[in-house]
């Protein structure tokens, strides 16, 4: 990962550790929501590959309603270079974590789980003032929260998407 000063301008919006950071803590308390009060630590970094890839979020469902598997079966094309995405987003996932943590709006369990200290609708309040695209981001980071909440273990989240562990 490069140092900040040799980021450029357009790199360090968009990869931005508490941006990212806020689009993770978003994903992980509302995977609480569903009864489970900690995501795996590995379905975190599958948050930012599907979250910042545009097409990807722009295909996402509106709604939980429909199964992760069911749309995984119904836009396979997804998974098209995400095991890529997943590599060169994981400095930059890392770091939001590490953010985060610093920043007391997550918490790394001795188990490997990591939990928001933010309930969701104090994210949400400060996520709301995000417009245009960060907007969107946020929104579908809490959708992929409970959806992966409700889609089985992280071996079977991850499968779906076709990476390992």
């Amino acid at each position: 990962m490069k140092p900040w000063p040799l980021r450029t301008q357009e790199e360090a919006h968009l990869f931005n550790p508490a941006f990212c950071c806020a689009v993770l803590t978003l994903a992980i308390s509302t995977y609480a929501t569903r009864g489970t009060a900690r995501m795996p630590f590995p379905l975190a970094f599958l948050v930012l590959p599907i979250i910042l890839h545009k097409r990807t979020r722009e295909d996402l469902p509106r709604s939980t309603t429909t199964s992760l598997a069911a749309w995984m079966q119904q836009n396979q094309e997804v998974r098209l270079q995400f095991h890529e995405r997943v590599m060169a987003l994981k400095p930059h996932t890392k770091e939001a974590i590490r953010f985060g943590v610093q920043h007391k709006w997550l918490e790394l369990q001795h188990d490997g789980e990591l939990s928001a200290t933010q309930g969701t609708a104090r994210i949400r309040a400060k996520t709301d003032a995000l417009n245009g695209e960060a907007k969107e981001c946020a929104a579908k980071a809490a959708l992929v929260g409970k959806w992966f909440s409700s889609a089985g273990t992280a071996e079977t989240v991850m499968t779906l998407w076709g990476v390992r562990p």
